[in-house]
């Protein structure tokens, strides 16, 4: 187990047993590098200890509430500081943490054992469990190493995967291995008992406040807090970078750390023959751009796909992949903008909305005048004219829940069917994960903030979070996220609608305090510009530089093969693909494919 996840952690190995408990660890090390950072670790009297993956960027404030100094502590590394605060707080501690985290700690006094996982699942953490045994770890290829765990994909999973090209808490695609929520940690007993616990759900709360801050004054506060979250993500005993598009996050990140006087150097990526990112000189830092031709995506695609810790079908995971291969021997953490869009308010959510309600008045027009429109905008297995009709008889606010609304369009459900054939089990229904975590909002959360909690449970820390995490540490490498930071965050569940997203569609009408606060920091281009994908080409691309090699790595995965004996009949209508979720399907096809051959091979 601790083989497969040695490009989690090249610098130092350790394995500790203390009863029924067996805990191993590969370390990356990036908070004091000595060997007094060796995990597995004991805390103080030896009665706890802990595996732990992650950063904790304010530990030095959670020592000093500690009352800890250096003359108490052994090491100058966040690891210890977590187990004084556990020993103290229990559980308690976790909501004092700003960081990122999974970790495994046994008490060897209760002969417990916890899994924890961070506020929005920024680190991932598997597990498995038998009559006999627990298995868990940081990615479902160590889990598979333990000889009890069964290697197949799970049909149920595999129709979320399908239509959504990742797969949501607790499930996984296999079978019998399930992933730790985010903001859950799980208790185990020696006996086999387990308790869940939700410790942290973002929710919205600036419904039930009313206003009380003009539009500079929540820019001037975002600025404070977005400032103290970048640096926050400066604190490390090794090199730090940017890693830097041409939108508006990244560039915020690099513009706020240029104020504070400490700008690392950033990395661009592009396609050969491709224009460079526009990005602001005078910023400090330099910048340095990571080219990489076609040539280079489809010479990459074994490595980068079943290096993954878990399957995700989004093919911005390749083109990090090349760009944080570029950019390791520079540094080995790197500052980006992930959730920035999520927790704001960003991507089309002033159109979709405006959408949503021009609809929701619609759909009193019967006929096919609107049936593409509600095939197009309104998910569901049901018929168009019943999307319509359920769509009528809701408020504005439920109307996310009712169009089973999504900001990256899920597979239609004949395609879904076209795929599974009679393979698609009863009792999984189409898109009922989306249902109940619709259901799971607060009775008074508005349409956006229905969206975007739901966006933060699904395509944040499902898809985005998920290959972030995967592709950095293939190249031993962390990813941090500023616009995660708890305090900030905190910040943006404070703002009311209006404080987030325009009421009205535009160009500039969404992540509202961020583009205020830009305004005098960044060329208007950049504040302006609405969203734009990562310029890392498509599955067309792939298709027309071998179509028929990546056909046969699809259809020669007996694991594929297996739950979806209609993949070979609809590959067949691809020549030179097609975008929006048929694409994308494509493309999460040929990942499930590379990451389950190499799986089934270890």
């Amino acid at each position: 187990m601790l083989g497969a996840l040695a490009n989690r952690g090249p610098d130092d190995i350790g394995v500790v047993r203390a009863g029924p408990a067996t805990l191993g660890h590969r370390r990356l090390a990036i908070l004091d590098t000595s060997a007094a950072g060796h995990q597995p670790m004991a805390g103080p009297g030896g009665e706890l200890l802990l595996s732990y993956n992650g950063e904790i960027f304010n530990f030095r404030d959670v020592a000093a509430e500690l009352g800890l100094d250096e003359s108490t502590l052994k090491s100058r590394s966040d690891t210890e500081v977590l187990l004084h605060a556990w020993r103290r707080w229990g559980p308690g501690a976790l909501e004092r943490l700003v960081g990122q985290w999974a970790f495994a700690l046994y008490d060897a006094r209760s002969r417990r054992l916890w899994l924890v996982r961070d506020r929005f699942g920024e680190k991932p953490l598997f597990w498995h469990a038998s009559d006999e045994r627990l298995v868990f770890g940081s990615s479902i290829a160590s889990i598979c190493r333990a000889p009890e765990v069964p290697r197949e994909l799970d049909p149920r999973a595999i129709v979320e995967f399908l239509t959504l090209r990742y797969v949501i808490a607790p499930r996984t695609v296999m079978r019998e291995i399930r992933k730790v929520p985010p903001g859950c940690w799980l208790e185990f007993s020696e006996t086999g008992d387990m308790r869940q616990v939700q410790w942290y759900s973002p929710r919205f709360r600036g419904t039930a406040r009313p206003r009380r801050r003009s539009a500079d004054e929540t820019a001037e506060t975002f600025g404070a807090l977005f400032g103290q979250a970048c640096r926050r993500c400066l604190v490390s005993d090794v090199p730090v970078g940017i890693l830097l598009s041409d939108g508006i996050d990244s560039n915020g990140i690099r513009a706020s750390l240029f104020e504070s006087g400490r700008t690392p150097t950033s990395f661009t990526f592009r396609l050969k023959d491709g224009a460079p990112p526009e990005v602001p000189t005078g910023q400090g830092g330099e910048i340095v751009d990571v080219p990489a031709s076609p040539g280079d995506r489809w010479a990459s695609l074994q490595d980068a796909l079943s290096n993954l810790t878990e399957p995700v079908g989004d093919g911005a995971s390749l083109a990090t992949w090349l760009l944080l291969r570029g950019a390791r021997a520079f540094a080995t953490v790197f500052i980006c903008g992930h959730g920035g869009d999520e927790v704001f308010g960003g991507y089309r959510l002033s159109q979709d909305r405006f959408r949503l309600r021009a609809l929701r008045r619609l759909a009193w027009i019967r006929g096919d005048l609107l049936g593409r429109t509600s095939e197009r905008y309104l998910n569901g297995s049901d018929s168009p004219e019943s999307r319509r009709s359920r769509l009528r008889t809701v408020s504005e606010r439920e109307a996310p829940a009712a169009a089973l609304y999504m900001v990256d369009r899920p597979l239609p459900h004949t395609e879904v069917g076209s795929l599974l054939g009679d393979r698609w089990p009863e009792d999984e229904p189409y898109l009922q994960t989306i249902r109940r975590l619709y259901d799971e909002c607060g009775r008074d959360a508005c349409d956006l903030d229905r969206i975007q909690e739901v966006l933060m449970r699904t395509f944040l820390s499902e898809n985005v979070l998920s290959f972030a995490d995967g592709v950095s540490m293939a190249h031993s490498a962390e990813l941090r996220m500023p616009f995660l930071d708890r305090d900030l965050v905190e910040f943006a569940l404070d703002l009311s609608p209006s404080e987030r997203v325009a009421a009205w569609p535009g160009r500039a009408n969404t992540k509202l305090p961020l583009r205020r606060w830009a305004k005098s920091r960044l060329p208007r281009a950049i504040v302006t510009r609405p969203k734009r994908g990562f310029q890392y080409g498509n599955i067309s691309d792939l298709l027309r530089q071998d179509g028929r090699g990546l056909r046969d790595r699809i259809l020669g995965a007996r694991a594929v093969r297996r739950v979806v004996p209609g993949v070979e009949r609809w590959l067949a209508q691809f020549e030179n693909g097609e975008g929006g979720p048929w694409g994308g399907t494509l493309w999460a096809l040929l990942v499930l494919a590379t990451w389950s051959d190499a799986v089934q091979a270890s």
